[in-house]
């Protein structure tokens, strides 16, 4: 059997390919930044069927530090391990576990993909192709914004409150909010809040 002829690293190496030539699709949707992502559900099934046809086995395991993947042969003792540091994730209407369990998702989907070589468009390159072909016309003062001001007002708002910023200010996404404007949202937003703590 060709299988028993195959060490780990040729095992996912096989993986690989094969996961390469399936035409697998991205339901992911960043609606902020504007780009789709795999998500654990695009290729974790194909990704069980081809480890149990090679004899792999995958074992995810998290500590307060790092998150791991460990690959395991079943036909001999070689295994080799994949780790990610541990990160917070702030996540809009989380209760701790749930945002736990957020980090724990995150996790594990970038694992499988550094392993198993699973490609999709970096984050950076999304947002500058955006840059390069904006939904509306930017003003010829337009600037990036900053990352921290756009995470800010991002958590400050609903889903609605920013569809609502963005077509205030006819924009496709918050980052092309200039700082001034951002520092604006937040302030307003940021009082209201304290109105209304100081009212209950």
């Amino acid at each position: 059997m060709e299988n028993m002829k195959l060490n780990l690293y040729q095992k996912i190496q096989k993986i690989r390919v094969e996961l390469q030539e399936m035409d697998l699709k991205k339901s992911g949707m960043n609606k902020y930044a504007g780009f789709k992502y795999y998500e654990l559900s695009d290729f974790l099934p194909e990704l069980n069927k081809l480890c149990d046809k090679y004899g792999v086995c995958n074992c995810i395991s998290f500590t307060n530090e790092e998150a791991s993947l460990i690959i395991y042969d079943c036909e001999s003792d070689m295994t080799l391990k994949f780790t990610s540091p541990m990160r917070e994730l702030e996540l809009k209407g989380c209760n701790k576990i749930q945002g736990l369990g957020g980090v724990e998702t995150y996790s594990r989907r970038y694992l499988y993909l550094t392993a198993y070589e699973i490609v999709e468009d970096d984050f950076s390159d999304a947002i500058a192709g955006q840059e390069q072909k904006p939904k509306h016309k930017p003003k010829a003062d337009f600037k990036p914004s900053d990352s921290e001001l756009v995470s800010r007002l991002e958590n400050l708002l609903n889903e609605a409150q920013i569809e609502a910023v963005c077509k205030k200010y006819k924009v496709g996404y918050l980052w092309q909010l200039n700082n001034k404007i951002l520092e604006y949202l937040i302030a307003k937003k940021e009082q209201a809040i304290l109105a209304e703590a100081e009212t209950c």
